[in-house]
């Protein structure tokens, strides 16, 4: 058992200050590639037992979703199990049922003193359990890491269904699917322009425009419109300023307007076909995709559009970038010799281009979890398309989805 680790974790709880402050968890965590915790079965205090949605799996599956975590799994304290798995944190928990409402009492421990080190109450209708459940978990990361964790956040889709796209959304695990849009035309390239709303281009009108809409009550309208191609919008996180793509001067080119449509500005005037714009964490930078060159490319440029340069050369055509919230990376999409699509990074100044996927089919539309800590990614084989994720480095690949229908996410902010 590593004795430092929860002398110092003590220390630090006792202080005030999160676990990241009082110890290197990465150094830790090095040892045994991820942070031992175990996770015990709720035990039931009164009313009947939870069939589905039982939190302490949610929570387990949460941890070990995020790729920090090493998770055991016992039904009760097994301290030789613990041992052997080098676990010095565990959670338990109980929890009641009242019809339909639940309440939960989380806890996380020190396993060689069983001491309490963070527990949190929650109540609600069964419909929420879930999310109680995600709330500890980010309660867990908040408490050992310092961090916000990813576990309340969402991610937005196109959904297939004949010759009809819609927008639908779904909690970062694949859970709580849902239309957002329900029409039988084209709806795609959707984004977050903040929690409860979202911004995306529509076929309603029989051409691409950008549609605003909410999340909360499903309301919509129209947003940006002309004559001609409005699509892949993408909202700056400082001040909310929409970057996308129009043809309105003929060419598609990258603009942006203020989060009200208003102050409409081009940025690129270029012959080539300039879309999918992603804006830097610090809304400095914009980087987009561009055939200017010939094949499409990742190209960047200044919030204003100056200093426009290309910055893949690799492949035959690279595409859908995404910036990595840490602002260290540009994630994207970009066919091989093999013609097959793959996702890689690369920094922001051209350097250090790195593969992230190599699984059978094509692997597309990169997203970011709001830490930075996992790329999202679809993995498209035959006519199936799944959501995976991955750490930037490609380990830990997973799969969220089994549906088959998942195209173009979005993974929210926290």
């Amino acid at each position: 058992m590593e004795k430092r680790f929860i002398i110092i974790l003590l220390a630090a709880i006792f202080t005030g200050a999160s676990y990241a402050e009082k110890f290197d968890l990465e150094v830790y965590a090095s040892r045994f590639d991820s942070i031992p915790v175990g996770v015990l079965d709720f035990k039931l205090t009164a009313g009947e037992t939870l069939a589905e949605d039982q939190p302490w799996q949610v929570i387990a599956d949460d941890l070990d979703f995020c790729g920090r975590f090493q998770v055991v799994r016992r039904s009760e304290f097994d301290s030789a199990a613990f041992a052997d798995a080098n676990v010095g944190l565990y959670i338990d928990g109980e929890y009641l049922v009242e019809g339909n409402n639940v309440q939960i009492d989380c806890y996380l421990r020190d396993v060689a003193s069983r001491e309490l080190i963070i527990g949190k109450k929650y109540k609600g209708e069964k419909n929420v359990l879930r999310g109680m459940a995600h709330r500890y978990s980010n309660e867990v990361v908040a408490m050992l890491f310092g961090d916000k964790g990813i576990f309340e956040s969402n991610i937005l889709y196109v959904k297939s269904s004949g010759t009809s796209k819609n927008i639908a959304i779904m909690d970062f695990d694949g859970y709580s699917r849902g239309n957002l849009t329900n029409n039988d035309v084209v709806n795609i390239f959707p984004t977050f322009a903040d929690q409860n709303t979202i911004i995306w281009t529509s076929y309603l009108r029989g051409k691409p425009d950008l549609y605003k809409g909410s999340i909360l009550d499903g309301s919509s309208k129209i947003f940006i419109y002309s004559r001609a191609v409005e699509a892949s919008p993408d909202v700056s996180p400082v001040d909310g300023t929409v970057a996308y793509a129009s043809s309105k001067n003929g060419n598609l080119d990258i603009y942006t307007c203020n989060p009200d449509g208003t102050g409409v500005k081009q940025l690129t005037a270029h012959y080539g076909v300039d879309t999918s714009p992603t804006w830097s964490p610090n809304g400095y930078q914009i980087a987009f995709t561009s055939d200017r060159s010939g094949n499409p490319h990742i190209y960047i440029m200044d919030a204003e559009g100056a200093n426009q340069s290309r910055l893949t050369f690799e492949g035959k055509y690279a595409d859908s970038p995404a910036w990595s919230p840490k602002g260290d990376k540009i994630a994207f999409m970009l066919m091989g010799e093999n013609g097959r699509f793959d996702i890689y990074t690369i920094a922001p100044d051209g350097s250090n281009l790195t593969r992230v996927t190599n699984i059978p089919g094509n692997n597309e539309y990169p997203t970011w979890a709001p830490d930075g800590s996992l790329i999202g990614f679809v993995n498209t084989a035959g006519d199936r398309s799944d959501f995976y994720i991955c750490k930037p480095d490609g380990s830990r690949i997973r799969r969220v989805t089994s549906s088959g229908d998942i195209r173009m996410p979005d993974w929210s902010d926290f």
